[in-house]
């Protein structure tokens, strides 16, 4: 992969400037990334200190995020991350690092996105685009194992049962949605679109259909701005899309980056951002019941009083995890100054910060600093992050920190894309 120039991949990232793709911090290494998307040159925004002050909310954190000696011994926990593009999975039970196994191999696999779990936690589903066009790989994430390739196609998302990947695949700019078995692999197409692109689906939660979100090429802006409404996707290969019976259209926005339900499956959540101007890609997280009716947008409110439009002070922020009690959601957020007339323009005027954002709007544990590729454990005590230093860091750090005190609690070295065992 040919590396980027420093405003590029800062703008690309946290301006969110490609689309479909998911974001992720390397998220152009891909070459259906760079075959899909628009570019967009961005002011930089310029961070507080180079070491972010982690500040401590002073109200009690949320209760689901309290856990015990012996809720954190229960069983051991790993972390998948991606580091100098290689797929690494690491035990970090209780805290504390363990051992670390490096399944990809440079050339064959390597270049690794869109990192995901499986839900039964035995299997890492990943992009490669080692040999240029992107691949779905998977690997046996408990032990010695080499990476499966299921072809050509980005996105993978795991059906309930851990037995099927869906995927983006097909020509460009002939994108559709495909599934597979991972044993036995038989890819089915499951759309017959010509000049469309897809946001990242997901399975519902009894894994019979998919939620896809799709747009026209000829009804998109030369940035991604398009208009969409989410859709059920039969998994029959009839190419059956049904309207979600309680989804409206958004307008004006870019397709969804990620679709994820709630660990209950009551609620699915994704982020989406669109293209203003050169400076501003405002960004925004959101909610709705599973059927895509009640849909709400959630703002971190210690940001909130910061956004102005009419000073053109806008939000970014695409990067989110649900909490395992699915009450809240770990956001990352930045209010960044668009105003070209203004002394600050580029700089940040709220924020950047990652916090917990509970559905009904309160917030806890706000952690000042750039992060990405945001992931909460099963017990609810660890939160995962990609830590920027500066927009000129190419090199964040994977960081994990407690959420009992907002510190943290262990450093497993560069990387990203840091994602915890189900």
């Amino acid at each position: 992969m040919k590396k980027l120039s420093i405003l590029f991949l800062w703008a690309s990232m946290l301006l969110a400037a490609c689309i479909p793709v998911q974001p992720d911090l390397n998220a152009t290494a891909t070459q259906d990334a760079a075959n899909q998307s628009a570019t967009q040159t961005a002011l930089l925004p310029t961070f507080p200190s180079p070491t972010p002050t982690i500040v401590v909310e002073t109200l009690p954190p949320p209760q689901e995020t309290s856990t015990t000696t012996a809720a954190l011994q229960f069983s051991q926990q790993f972390i998948a991350y991606e580091s100098n593009g290689q797929l690494l999975v690491t035990d970090v039970t209780n805290g504390i690092q363990g051992g670390t196994t490096q399944y990809t191999v440079a050339g064959e696999s390597d270049q690794v996105t869109n990192i995901t779990w499986s839900p039964s936690g035995e299997f890492v589903a990943f992009t490669s685009a080692a040999k240029g066009e992107p691949h779905v790989f998977y690997i046996f994430a408990l032990g010695q194992s080499s990476p499966i390739d299921l072809g050509p196609g980005s996105s993978p998302a795991w059906s309930p049962d851990s037995k099927s990947l869906a995927y983006i695949g097909g020509t460009f700019p002939d994108d559709n949605i495909w599934i597979t078995t991972i044993d036995n692999p038989a890819p089915l197409q499951l759309t017959f679109e010509t000049n469309y692109a897809w946001g990242k689906p997901v399975f519902t939660p009894d894994g019979g259909a998919l939620i896809v979100a799709g747009a026209d090429r000829n009804n998109m802006g030369a940035s991604g701005n398009t208009s969409f409404t989410l859709e059920y996707l039969s998994r029959d290969g009839s190419g059956t899309r049904t309207p979600l019976p309680g989804a409206t259209s958004l307008d004006g926005v870019r397709l969804p980056y990620d679709l994820h339900f709630s660990p209950d499956g009551k609620r699915l959540a994704f982020s989406t951002s669109y293209h203003l101007s050169a400076c501003a890609s405002p960004g925004a997280y959101y909610v709705s019941n599973a059927d895509g009716s009640n849909r709400q947008e959630l703002i971190s409110p210690s940001l909130a009083s910061a956004i102005d439009p009419t000073k053109e002070h806008y939000h970014v922020g695409l990067s989110y995890a649900w909490n395992p009690s699915s009450n809240a959601l770990i956001i990352f957020g930045n209010v960044i100054d668009c105003n070209f007339n203004s002394p600050s323009v580029g700089q940040s005027v709220a924020g950047p910060q990652m916090s917990i954002l509970r559905l009904d709007g309160s917030e806890f544990l706000p952690i000042l600093g750039a992060f990405f590729g945001l992931s909460m454990d099963r017990t609810g005590a660890w939160i995962a992050a990609s830590h920027y230093k500066d927009h000129q860091d190419l090199n964040p750090t994977i960081e994990i920190y407690s959420t009992q005190s907002g510190q943290v609690a262990l450093a497993l070295g560069p990387g990203r894309n840091p994602q915890f065992k189900p």
